[in-house]
């Protein structure tokens, strides 16, 4: 059942993919890694607007998204995910989309050059425009 994108709707992806086999969910990160819009389109209930958005971003950032996403997924973490709300009577202006991850050097016992994943982060937030 597709899930809305909002944070109780990503959350309850999140727990249903971490509950598949690893084949399943190797299945699933392949998929987002070959169609952003697809897979958005597949797993969540978008509205119109939100399919429009999808469509129109750039192909580098579509592409940052996937691979921040797959990444942080073979990690075993999940993303880290934040929509703003928005009241039925406020009019936003622009939608902000902001993503980080982070990798940060550390030191274990069978190497010294290995990295820790952070969770990819993705904020979607609204403000009013100019």
């Amino acid at each position: 059942m597709k899930k809305i994108l909002n944070n109780a709707g990503v959350a309850a992806f999140q727990t249903e993919l971490f509950q598949l086999t690893l084949a399943q969910r190797q299945v699933l990160i392949a998929d987002i890694r070959a169609d952003f819009a697809q897979f958005m389109n597949t797993h969540f209930d978008l509205h119109i607007n939100q399919i429009v958005q999808i469509s129109n971003m750039p192909t580098s950032f579509k592409n940052t998204l996937s691979e921040g996403i797959a990444t942080t997924w073979e990690a075993q973490l999940h993303v880290s995910f934040d929509k703003e709300t928005v009241a039925a009577d406020d009019k936003p202006g622009v939608k902000d989309i902001i993503v980080s991850s982070t990798p940060l050097p550390t030191i274990n016992s069978s190497t010294t050059n290995s990295t820790v994943i952070y969770p990819f982060m993705i904020w979607i937030r609204y403000r009013i425009a100019d």
